[in-house]
């Protein structure tokens, strides 16, 4: 197949090598300077990242943008900061049948992922992610080594296991792009601060403590930034975290080493190139909800610490550790169970660690003149078997909320906005919340399309 990989750094040359070795692939590297054109072609190096390695004679450069349209896959390997730069360029040249592979990791202001913005200035929607736990010497050196690939159609699955065949290249799957983005940039967050626990502590126990807490915070993080929980189990999750938090050839572990040794100041804003780490905070920062930085004490320390200019002191592990258990409680009928009760049930599980679901039983509903369509117990197996219910009580009539908000200690009492105000006589016992509907879907609309049928 006919690759182009745009950049010339370390890592789209450790992958240029890497893949140059299935020897059906043909390797071109599209980059800006006439000097490394010429270093690549015929010398065969790029010394400015590998001294004294040799590529394979195989790979070759170009800057001339118009070999794109021959291209059959396109990999992005490029600093975040010039993807959109260099796209507005190229874009015209890009043959729409081309698969774009994104490698580089990071994201924009507002949130906006790498493959959402490629988006706007290509003509396709043939993008995927590639992305994991990859030092690219390690790639060059020919280590095995472990990507997760985030695609939609089984060609673009097909096209990557061809082209990896017979390379060091190994990955895991899944289809929640925006996940893989946001991890790739969530993850430099918490490397910072293993390298600062690593720095002043010094002990396994304690950065042990500090790694499952940070796959906590990160769970929620990504919950609330729309990717999947599952996500955080690839190699582009957990792996990556690991790699970059717990291996001192990481930048931003580095970083996390100097803040921890007392020799970080503001200058620091100033370098692009060990930042990549506080950039994603700031930004992450602006997009969270409330709600969400309640959860994640660890991230609130950093953001804290960087945004002053004292020292970090010592770390108050009460305070990061001090989050008390919480349960929330709702009620419902459930019926014909759609999307906006799962919705529902999701956003009020966020408010704290455990939901119980107070079920309208069979009788309750004769006695509010509503007649169900599945069963009392077919929908407790039904809420049940979903993630966010930890467990389900019968509702047998109006006046048990207060007892099971008091029998069951509930921190957090939610409802749907369509109930607005009418259980606000529960706040002497807990918060209450009301959570908008989703909107364009319930269940006596439902029942509505059934009766036409």
């Amino acid at each position: 197949m006919n690759i182009i990989i745009i950049g010339s750094g370390s890592f789209a040359t450790a992958m240029a090598n890497q893949l140059s070795i299935n020897q059906k692939n043909s390797i071109l590297m599209l980059v800006r300077n006439e000097a490394v054109v010429d270093e690549i072609n015929i010398n065969h190096t790029n010394n400015t990242y590998f001294p004294n390695k040799f590529l394979n004679e195989q790979i070759k450069a170009t800057t001339e943008y118009e070999f794109l349209k021959d291209a059959d896959v396109v990999f992005i390997a490029l600093p975040t900061k010039v993807i959109i730069k260099t796209f507005k360029k190229i874009s015209e040249f890009i043959n729409p049948s081309s698969l774009i592979v994104n490698l580089s990791k990071g994201i924009y202001k507002n949130g906006l992922t790498i493959n959402e913005a490629l988006k706007k200035y290509v003509n396709s929607n043939n993008i995927i992610s590639f992305k994991g736990p990859t030092f690219a010497v390690e790639i060059f050196d020919n280590n095995p080594s472990m990507f997760t690939l985030a695609f939609k159609e089984a060609s673009q699955y097909l096209v990557i296991k061809e082209i990896t065949s017979g390379t060091n290249i190994y990955f895991d799957y899944t289809s929640d792009t925006k996940g893989i983005e946001y991890l790739s940039a969530i993850k430099n967050i918490y490397a910072i601060f293993l390298g600062i626990i690593d720095a002043k502590y010094n002990s396994a126990n304690t950065r042990f403590m500090i790694l499952t807490k940070a796959i906590s915070e990160i769970r929620i993080i990504l919950d609330e930034l729309g990717g999947r929980e599952e996500t955080l189990f690839l190699s582009a999750g957990i792996g990556d975290l690991g790699l970059t938090g717990l291996n001192d050839l990481s930048r931003n572990r580095t970083l996390g080493l100097l803040i921890g040794k007392g020799f970080y100041n503001k200058d620091f804003n100033k370098n692009s190139v060990v930042l990549e780490g506080i950039k994603a905070l700031k930004k992450i920062s602006k997009t969270l909800s409330d709600t969400a930085k309640t959860k994640t004490p660890i991230f609130n320390l950093l953001k804290s610490y960087l945004d002053q200019e004292s020292g970090l002191g010592s770390i108050n592990f009460d305070k990061l550790f001090s989050k008390g258990f919480s349960t929330v409680i709702t009620y419902g009928t459930f019926d014909l169970f759609h999307y906006g009760h799962m919705e529902i049930l999701r956003r009020a599980k966020q408010y704290g660690d455990r939901l119980i679901v107070g079920l309208s039983t069979d009788e309750f509903n004769l006695e509010k003149g509503k007649e169900c369509r599945i069963s009392y117990a077919d929908r407790k197996q039904l809420l049940e078997s979903i993630d966010f219910v930890d467990f389900v009580v019968p509702e047998d009539s109006w006046d048990q909320k207060l007892d099971d908000v008091i029998k069951y200690q509930a921190d957090v009492f939610v409802m749907g906005d369509d109930w607005q105000g009418k259980f606000d006589f529960l706040k002497e016992n807990c918060e209450v919340v009301y959570l908008k509907r989703t909107v364009g879907i319930s269940t006596t609309k439902l029942k509505s399309i059934l009766g036409e049928d």
